[in-house]
C-alpha cells in the first residue's frame, strides 16, 4: 500500500494537509507523467489494443448493423471511427459502440477490475481521436484508467453496482481532454452520479429451469459489469460536461468511502503491478474456467481423441463459472454460445479455431457440435472456488475428464499454467493468430496483417486519427 506522504508518482506530500480521496485519485490521473509509466505497462497495453481491436471486428460482424444504425441515427461530431463500419461519430458514441461490440464476444480481457479492457481501450481510442492525441498518450491514459479500475475492484468491501466503471471512463477522458486536478475531480464525482444499468443476469434462485437458462443479453451478463455502451458514454459525457463548466456535488467518492479499503484504493509502492495481472483470453468463455478448457485441449492433443468417439466430458471449475448464463448445453444464439462452457468444450474437442467460426449459425446448427455440447457435465470444484474468492487466481484449478469407449482420460491445469494469464501471457504469435481469426468475417488476412503491423506501432503514432483511418 502507499506509505504516508507518498503518491502514485512518488511525489512527496505533506501528511498533515487534508486532501479528499476523490481529489487524490484525480491528481494521480491528471498529473502522472507518461515517463512514470513503466515500459512493461506500455508494452502490455499495446498487446491489449491489438487484441481488442480484433475482437471488436468480430463482435460487430456477429451482431449485425443494429448498433451502427443507432449511432448513425443520433449523428453529431465526426470524432472517432466505428470499427467494422467506418463511419465517424461523437467520441462517446464510438467508445460505447466499439466497447460493446468488443465485450459482447466474451473473448475480452478479464483480469483485475472485471472486464475493464474494452472500456479502457475504446474510451482512450475514441477520445484520443477527438483531440488528435499521440498513440503514447492514448496508451498512457488507458493504463492509468486500468490501474484505477483495478484498485476500485480490489478495494471494494461491498457489492455496490460497480459505479467505478463509469469513473474509469471519465478519468481516461479527463486526462486526454487535458483537464487539471480540480476538473478531473469534478468529472469523477459527476460520473459517479450518472445512472447505470442494474443487474439483469439470471440467478440460481429463480423459479424455473427455463428462466434460469437462455438469459444472455447482447449487452452482457451480469449487466453492470458488461456494458461499455453505457459506461463509456456516461464517463465521456461527464468529462465533456465539466470541460464546459458544469459542476455538481464535490468529492462523491468520499461519500462512499466506507464501501472501500482506502489504502488499497489509493494505490501502493508499485501501483502498476496490476497490469501484470491482465488476462487475455485464448477462448471465448469464462476466464476462471479456462484451466479446464486448456486441460481438455491437452487431452485432445496428447491422445488424438476423435470427437465422434467421445461419450461424455466432465469439466470441474470454480463456482463462479457455473452460474446459469454460463451453463448452457443447448445454445440457441451466438451470444449464448459465447458464454457456454459446454459449447467451448465441444469446439475444443473438434479442434475448431476460437473466434467467429465457433459462433456461426452453421456451427450452431451442426448436429455433432450440439451432441457433444449436450454430453458435457460442468461441476464445481470447491477448492478452486475458494482460491478464486481469495484472489489466488494462479491457484484456481480446472480439470477435464473425457470418456472414450472403455477409456477415461483426465487432465488438470491451474489458471497460473493457462495461456493468457500473468504467469503465461499470450505470445505475440498467439495474439496475431487470434486477431486474424477474429477479423476473418470482416477482411482478408492480407489486410488483417497490414492492420496488425500498424497497431503494434501505436506507441510511435503522432496522431491516433492516422491509425484509426485504417480501421
Amino acid at each position: 500500500m502507499l506509505r504516508s506522504g507518498q503518491s502514485i508518482v512518488g511525489v512527496s506530500m505533506n501528511p498533515g494537509l487534508q486532501e479528499s480521496l476523490t481529489r487524490k485519485l484525480a491528481r494521480e490521473m491528471a498529473t502522472t507523467p507518461v515517463e512514470a509509466i513503466p515500459g512493461f505497462a506500455i508494452e502490455s497495453f499495446t498487446g491489449l489494443f491489438v487484441d481488442h481491436v480484433g475482437i471488436t471486428y468480430m463482435g460487430a460482424a456477429l451482431s449485425g448493423p443494429a448498433l451502427f444504425g443507432y449511432a448513425r441515427d443520433l449523428g453529431g461530431r465526426a470524432d472517432a471511427v466505428l470499427i467494422g463500419d467506418g463511419a465517424r461519430v461523437p467520441a462517446e458514441m464510438a467508445a460505447g459502440v466499439n466497447g460493446q461490440h468488443c465485450r459482447m464476444t466474451n473473448f475480452e480481457e478479464s483480469g483485475p477490475g472485471r472486464h475493464l479492457g474494452p472500456l479502457c481501450v475504446h474510451t482512450a481510442l475514441a477520445v484520443g481521436q477527438r483531440v488528435s492525441a499521440t498513440g503514447r498518450a492514448v496508451l498512457a491514459a488507458a493504463v492509468l484508467g486500468y490501474v484505477l479500475g483495478s484498485r476500485f475492484h480490489f478495494a471494494q468491501r461491498v457489492e455496490n453496482g460497480l459505479p467505478h466503471h463509469r469513473v474509469v471512463a471519465a478519468a481516461i477522458a479527463a486526462r486526454l481532454l487535458g483537464q487539471d486536478t480540480d476538473e478531473t475531480a469534478r468529472t469523477i464525482s459527476l460520473a459517479w452520479e450518472l445512472p447505470h444499468r442494474a443487474r439483469s443476469g439470471s440467478r440460481p434462485g429463480n423459479s424455473t429451469p427455463l428462466f434460469r437458462r437462455k438469459r444472455v443479453s447482447p449487452l452482457g451478463t451480469p449487466g453492470e459489469l458488461a456494458t461499455p455502451l453505457f459506461h463509456a458514454r456516461a464517463g465521456i459525457q461527464a468529462a465533456l460536461m465539466v470541460s464546459h463548466g458544469f459542476s455538481s456535488v464535490a468529492d462523491e467518492v468520499d461519500e462512499h468511502a466506507a464501501d472501500y479499503d482506502p489504502e488499497i484504493l489509493t494505490g501502493g509502492p508499485t501501483p502498476f503491478h496490476v497490469v501484470r495481472q491482465m488476462e487475455l483470453k485464448p477462448w471465448p468463455c469464462a476466464r476462471p474456467a479456462q484451466g479446464a478448457i486448456q486441460a481438455l485441449r491437452e487431452l485432445v492433443r496428447t491422445h488424438s481423441i476423435d470427437a465422434d468417439a467421445v461419450s461424455a466430458i466432465t469439466l470441474r471449475v470454480p463456482g463462479v463459472a457455473t452460474v446459469p448464463h454460463q451453463f448452457e448445453p443447448d445454445p440457441e444464439s451466438w451470444e449464448q454460445a459465447a458464454y457456454s462452457l459446454q459449447w467451448a468444450a465441444a469446439m475444443v474437442l473438434q479442434g475448431i479455431p476460437p473466434g467467429p467460426k465457433w459462433l456461426s449459425q452453421d456451427r450452431l446448427q451442426d448436429p455433432l457440435s450440439r451432441r457433444i455440447a449436450a454430453s458435457v457435465h460442468v461441476i464445481e470444484d470447491k477448492d478452486a472456488t475458494v482460491a478464486y474468492r481469495e484472489f489466488r487466481r494462479p491457484d484456481v484449478k480446472g480439470s477435464a475428464e473425457v470418456r472414450v469407449a472403455h477409456q477415461t482420460h483426465v487432465s488438470e491445469c491451474t489458471l497460473g499454467e493457462t495461456e493468457g494469464g500473468a504467469d503465461r501471457p499470450m505470445s505475440k504469435d498467439s495474439v496475431e493468430q487470434k486477431f486474424c481469426e477474429s477479423t476473418s468475417l470482416s477482411m482478408p488476412e492480407t489486410r488483417a496483417r497490414q492492420l496488425l503491423k500498424a497497431l503494434w506501432r501505436i506507441d510511435q503514432v503522432g496522431d491516433v486519427r492516422e491509425l484509426a483511418a485504417q480501421f
